[in-house]
């Protein structure tokens, strides 16, 4: 039986000083495994709600929190982070905000060393990560001196290192080039599917995740507008048609209706059927 990774229940949050609320009830479950894309427009709601799941919100980040939130039947209210640490690993959208070694190997291992790790396993913990994540060729470099698709790749190692059974990652891509963009996406769908690692990415280019992602939720305004497959989603009146993705190169196979389209593939944005029909050949 697949168990419950992630409960979020009745969550509303308005951060100090606020106008209006962050989050609006928001409710629904992730099962343990599902890779789940976090979608909506600038300011709807999705950092706010990624960081309600590593207890950012509520204990640093004041203001009124209401709800519950769970990780695999812990309330994040009664789990301190460290706790939460060791269950959601977190990745920001610049990973310079969470860089702060000398090198990647010390990035890697930082975490560990908070944890009071033994030595001997911190540097098999690091030796697993750099190859899992074929990092040997900037393992002993400055995270300073890397690209941004490399410092992102470091960000997860680091995040990866307590081994945490959830990854939450905040647009991840959003300043990488496409190249690093599918390098990444692609390495978050091997820990998903060959390491069973439950996923949840917000991004705003749907058009990168689709492929991966299991189920989408949209949310618009603090609200939770729908949250399911993805055909139920782009089939729903509440998921906004302007958030269709275009036809791009990095999507997916679309051969046929590329055929069709010639050189203006990438300005032709997909219609609901086109999309629903091409994401039931993937």
């Amino acid at each position: 039986m697949v168990e419950t990774a992630i409960k979020i229940d009745n969550v509303s949050f308005k951060y100090r000083n606020a106008d209006s609320f962050a989050l609006k009830r928001v409710t629904f479950e992730v099962a343990e495994g599902e890779f789940i894309l976090l979608a909506g427009f600038s300011g709807s709601g999705k950092s706010t709600l990624l960081k309600c799941l590593n207890g950012l919100i509520p204990h640093f980040h004041a203001g009124r929190f209401g709800g519950t939130v769970e990780i695999f039947g812990e309330s994040t209210l009664e789990s301190d982070t460290p706790q939460l640490a060791k269950q959601v690993g977190f990745v920001f959208q610049n990973p310079e905000n969470q860089i702060s070694n000398l090198t990647v190997e010390r990035e890697i291992a930082f975490p560990l060393e908070n944890f009071g790790v033994p030595k001997n396993e911190i540097i098999s913990r690091v030796d697993e990560l750099v190859a899992l994540l074929n990092m040997e060729e900037i393992r002993y470099r400055s995270p300073y001196s890397i690209s941004g698709g490399e410092q992102q790749l470091t960000a997860i190692a680091a995040a990866l290192a307590l081994d945490p059974k959830i990854l939450v990652l905040d647009e991840v891509t959003a300043h990488l080039s496409p190249r690093s963009a599918v390098h990444i996406l692609t390495l978050l769908n091997e820990l998903n599917k060959k390491h069973k690692k439950t996923i949840i990415i917000a991004e705003h280019r749907l058009d990168r995740c689709l492929n991966f992602a299991d189920k989408l939720a949209f949310l618009e305004k603090g609200q939770l507008k729908v949250f399911g497959d993805l055909q139920a989603v782009f089939q729903s009146k509440e998921f906004p048609t302007n958030m269709l993705p275009k036809i791009p190169s990095l999507f997916l196979k679309l051969d046929k209706k590329i055929g069709l389209l010639g050189d203006k593939t990438s300005t032709i944005p997909l219609t609901v059927d086109e999309l629903v029909a091409t994401l039931n050949n993937r």
